[in-house]
């Protein structure tokens, strides 16, 4: 017998001893549980027949490789473990593109599938949103910090001069720079609404919570940390890993258009 084998035997026998319920344990875990696992494998599996059906536009010779053939037990792995379909077609799309288009960095691969497998929908959709709060924005952040600094000066030497000659040279560099600091605030206001657990249709708790779980995986920054009236996860940004995994699941789902 395999190591496997001599595993469920163990715990059947385990299981065997335990009064009244045993029976129907074991029938849980190695018979219904079996099942919905060769379910899901089956919908993966018509998920993919269903695309090479109407389509024939992948180099099958890939599929002889030793890199495919680790994804493929990869994608495998994780499908038996979901039932959600979008987590399926992402799959699906992975293996699509991959034989398309194999690339090596088949470890990295293997972290987005666990991404992919333990993210849900709402986080993967959070983290999608975040795109705009990129270190461009921080970089205009800070510019829009210097060009408030640079106005309060300017309109400060304005008053003085227009004492004493009545117009003042810096009435135009003050208008540019406040034409310049709206451009900035109006961009900015029209992201505000993709910081907020409305745009989700979700609690400030729950948006919080996966907000919180996107920071641990390294998906998100917090980027107020430092600032002043600083509130925890309020203004996240995501970070280079996070746009990468987004690529990565846009990319997939381009290939298999």
């Amino acid at each position: 017998m395999d190591k496997k084998a001599v595993i469920q035997s163990i715990t059947k026998s385990a299981f065997g001893i335990i009064p009244y319920a045993g029976t129907a344990l074991n029938e849980l875990v190695f018979d219904y549980n079996g099942r919905i696992k060769q379910k899901r494998l089956n919908r993966f599996i018509e998920i993919l027949a269903e695309y090479f059906n109407e389509n024939n536009d992948v180099n099958l010779d890939n599929i002889k490789t030793e890199d495919f053939n680790d994804l493929f037990e990869a994608v495998l792995r994780r499908v038996v473990t979901t039932k959600s379909e979008l987590k399926l077609e992402r799959f699906k799309n992975i293996i699509i593109k991959e034989l398309k288009t194999p690339t090596k960095e088949t470890e990295l691969i293997d972290l987005y599938l666990d991404l992919i497998s333990s993210l849900s929908e709402e986080e993967i959709n959070i983290l999608y949103q975040h795109i705009d709060f990129d270190k461009s924005f921080e970089v205009e952040s800070n510019k829009l910090g210097k060009l408030k600094e640079e106005l309060e000066k300017v309109t400060e030497n304005k008053k003085k001069e227009s004492i004493i000659i009545g117009r003042s040279k810096y009435e135009d560099s003050e208008t540019i720079l406040k034409n310049q600091i709206k451009e900035i605030e109006d961009k900015r206001a029209k992201l505000q609404d993709k910081r907020k657990a409305e745009f989700y249709g979700l609690d400030e708790q729950r948006f919080i919570f996966f907000k919180q779980r996107l920071y641990s995986k390294g998906l998100l920054i917090d980027n107020g940390i430092g600032k002043f009236g600083y509130e925890p996860f309020l203004f996240m940004g995501i970070t280079e890993f996070g746009l990468e995994f987004i690529e990565f699941i846009k990319s997939n789902e381009k290939n298999c258009r």
